[in-house]
């Protein structure tokens, strides 16, 4: 056997010498310090057909050693799963996070090392790091806030969603939008896993033609955060102002009850967002409460992350009934299910794929008159189907360029509400 030193932790990755001249001479060439080398020759023992733990931590380490960290997080987090390597790669995970300046991660996992890892040698070296980090954030003054914000351009080629028949052989419809988008986060007091923070977001949509489907939306919200039972904890309470076409639409408050566990190499989260909705004189039927329950299963999947969730959306609302008597209902019963995959192809290129099904049903049975006269009484119920793709490249650890492509196929009951739509942008977005 040989083993891998990793500065900084004593981390032995034991390797079997059974004629291997790839992983043989990649071990030599790292304890002599050629770490581009040793990489070359892992990597050729890796498309040889050898997918071994051992080998896959041991590209991990030399990954390191070449201060790729993201790129060395992708082997370690891989090995999460993995019993009997688990414990010694989330620490060298955290430690990987940690070297890439991303701290909340790393001492999230290096906690988990010092509480659940069967090593003492382990749990002391976690300790110390958690320590660390905790003294040097201390001396830093702790950056108590941060942000990003994004500014992308984009064509979407059936902006007021018209039913598709409308839309052949025209371009009725098709527009320009550019979007910006703005959050922040300000750490009142304690910590991110207990304390009190205020955080909010700043959205908005303009159209270069449709300018009556200008949106946009401002937030803001108080969040108390701790540990409980082994589940980090959210409570909150939060308010925002939709805006279209310049005019406000609705404002809303709402609650905010959030579980989020790890269990292995998964993570489990769990929320419950109950809200009530204000849409003032001209949209007065959609005043009403919103609640929502939403459960979310990730998990690490070969070379990606994995992520399937389910939302249940249910709405009593005011509903909007005219001087005619017709009725519309805005009371919808909606399901959620959907997944995504996030692939790391390399330390700064993510790119991500995912679909969501919606089934909605709304409240009561809808009824309008037409200028004949004419009533039809009509449940109203649609089946949506939303899937993308998106890709994130790092030209710095805080500025990125962005793209994403949106698929939207939504069917329903009444033929005038069926429409198909896609959105094509692309942006750049800062990390503060």
């Amino acid at each position: 056997m040989i083993g891998i030193l990793l500065a900084g932790a004593l981390a032995v990755a034991p390797a079997v010498l059974l004629a291997q001249p790839p992983l043989v001479e990649g071990i030599a060439a790292f304890r002599g310090g050629l770490y581009r080398k040793a990489l070359e020759l892992f990597e050729e023992e890796a498309r040889g057909g050898n997918d071994s733990a051992r080998l896959k931590y041991n590209i991990g380490v030399t990954l390191m050693k070449l201060r790729r960290y993201e790129e060395a997080g992708v082997y370690f987090q891989q090995l999460l799963q993995e019993p009997e390597w688990r414990d010694l790669a989330r620490y060298n995970f955290a430690l990987a996070a940690e070297r890439n300046n991303r701290r909340i991660i790393a001492a999230k996992h290096y906690r988990q090392v010092s509480e659940t890892s069967d090593s003492q040698k382990l749990r002391s070296l976690a300790a110390t790091r958690l320590n660390a980090l905790a003294a040097m954030s201390r001396r830093a003054g702790v950056k108590r806030w941060i942000g990003t914000a994004s500014l992308s351009a984009g064509r979407d080629d059936n902006a007021y969603a018209l039913q598709n028949a409308l839309l052949k052989g025209s371009s009725v419809g098709a527009d320009n939008f550019a979007e910006i988008f703005a959050w922040g986060q300000y750490q009142l007091e304690g910590i991110t896993a207990d304390g009190w923070r205020l955080h909010g977001y700043g959205y908005g949509r303009r159209y270069d033609e449709y300018d009556s489907l200008d949106l946009s939306s401002v937030s803001a919200a108080l969040s108390r955060d701790r540990r409980w039972r082994g589940w980090l904890a959210e409570v909150g309470v939060s308010t925002e102002f939709i805006f279209l076409g310049g005019q406000q639409v609705t404002r809303q408050v709402q609650l905010l009850g959030r579980l989020t566990r790890d269990f292995g190499p998964s993570n489990l989260t769990l929320a419950y967002i109950p809200g009530y909705y204000l849409g003032g004189d001209d949209y007065a039927y959609l005043d009403g409460w919103r609640q929502r329950f939403e459960v979310r299963w990730q998990r690490p999947l070969l070379a990606a992350q994995a992520r399937i969730f389910y939302r249940y959306d249910a709405n009593d609302r005011a509903d909007q009934v005219r001087d005619s008597a017709d009725y519309y209902s805005y009371s919808p019963l909606r399901h959620s299910f959907g997944g995504v995959l996030d692939w790391s192809l390399s330390g700064n290129w993510l790119v991500t794929t995912g679909v969501e099904y919606r089934s909605s049903a709304y409240d009561g049975a809808n009824r309008t008159t037409d200028i004949d006269g004419n009533v039809l009484t009509y449940r109203r119920e649609s089946d949506r189907l939303k899937s993308w793709l998106a890709t994130t490249f790092k030209l710095t650890p805080r500025l990125s360029l962005d793209g994403k492509f949106i698929v939207i196929d939504n069917e329903e009951s009444l033929d005038s509400y069926t429409y198909d739509k896609t959105e094509l942008s692309f942006g750049v977005r800062y990390i503060f």
